[in-house]
């Protein structure tokens, strides 16, 4: 029976089946086919497979020696789909990231003797370089910690990710790929809407809750049963990505395998209830942020996104600069909390620039935890 090793890790809020490139077959239909037996899809249970029946579970680190003289290793990022035989070899996982970093001195592809591993991660779907930091500990990578991040039970070891050299990755322009803080779109059928759309990590748009109907205070799952709500918001989506040359032929197919673009619908702090019951309290946020793609409403916070959010944040004028409620300086390093359905999360971020140019991101520095569940071996159906 044919088999192929493989390891299972949690980064951040999200969980990945992490593989070896080279036990791949070479990228295309066949290659498709062995990660659809692997992970169980098409199934929104993937009951067949290894996959979590969540988008947030169902997702790929493609590992291997780095093609980049300056990086440690080679981390593809694949988004399997569940429902649909889908696959987006386009994005990002910044929370799989922190386990693509984990995996990188659980294997041996960077050793140290030190109290922190220091790794560059070629990002293969973007063409950047990712630097983290693992805490380590007699030349093994630390099992415990004191770090908590919202949507995972417990602490853990904090491990830092930046992302200061993803300015503008998804369409090679800059963190602002129209040129403007904002944007007015006619979509059909809704009407004239206004926009902020940021390349950072990822490509993200943010939208004002008020003018996409969304109460801010509304659960993710009552979120989620709005029907009307996500359809909104995925026709807007669309009609985005087009006008601005992301997507220009496919649209149905694309928009239902890409994650790009991100839609964050973003509003004041204000205080509310996370899906573990407890209070995420208005002044422990500074941005209030509900993340939706592809359908679905995330339960946590995507780890590109929150870069994407504390970017937008740090641009006066944008959509997320109204509802941020810190302090963003040109040239100095800013701090921004974004509360989520799952809690909060915290990124450091710095934009350099001057006069009317647009800035550049120089560092968006996020901490999450990570843990090596399993290494074992998961058998083909042929």
């Amino acid at each position: 029976m044919q088999s192929i090793d493989c390891t299972i890790l949690r980064g951040g809020t999200s969980k990945g089946i992490y593989i070896e490139r080279d036990l791949l077959p070479e990228p295309g239909a066949e290659r498709d086919r062995t990660i659809f037996d692997i992970f169980g899809t098409p199934d929104t249970r993937q009951i067949d497979g290894l996959g979590g029946a969540d988008k947030l579970t169902s997702k790929l680190g493609v590992m291997g020696a780095p093609t980049r003289k300056d990086c440690d290793i080679d981390y593809l990022f694949g988004q399997v789909g569940t429902k649909l035989a889908t696959l987006d070899w386009t994005s990002n996982c910044g929370n799989l990231s922190a386990g693509a970093a984990l995996y990188a001195v659980h294997k041996g592809y960077i050793s140290t003797k030190e109290t922190e591993a220091r790794i560059a991660i070629h990002q293969v779907n973007t063409g950047r370089r990712l630097r983290a930091t693992v805490p380590m500990a007699n030349g093994q990578p630390v099992l415990q910690g004191d770090f908590a991040i919202g949507g995972v039970p417990g602490t853990g070891p904090r491990i830092d990710l930046d992302f200061g050299d993803f300015g503008g990755g998804a369409m090679n322009k800059s963190i602002l790929p129209t040129g403007n803080v904002i944007d007015r779109f006619d979509v059909p059928g809704i009407g004239k809407i206004e926009a902020t759309i940021v390349d950072a990590a990822n490509l993200c748009v943010f939208l004002r809750a008020r003018d996409v109907g969304l109460n801010p205070q509304t659960g993710v799952e009552e979120l989620q049963a709005d029907a009307a709500l996500v359809n909104r918001l995925e026709t807007i989506r669309a009609r985005i990505a087009q006008e601005i040359g992301f997507v220009t032929e496919n649209v149905e197919l694309e928009m239902n395998t890409r994650l790009n673009p991100m839609m964050f619908v973003v509003a004041p702090p204000e205080s509310y209830k996370a899906l573990n019951g407890k209070m995420v309290e208005e002044s422990e946020h500074d941005i209030l942020s509900r993340s939706c793609t592809r359908w679905q409403f995330s339960k946590t916070y995507p780890g590109t996104g929150s870069i994407g959010t504390a970017v937008a944040c740090g641009l006066s004028g944008s959509i997320a600069n109204e509802a941020f409620r810190g302090k963003a300086v040109l040239g100095q390093e800013y701090r921004v909390r974004v509360g989520h359905p799952a809690g909060r999360l915290e990124v450091r971020a710095k934009l350099e620039g001057a006069g009317n140019a647009i800035p550049e991101l120089t560092s968006a520095i996020i901490g999450r935890t990570a843990r090596v569940i399993m290494d074992g071996r998961v058998y083909l159906k042929a």
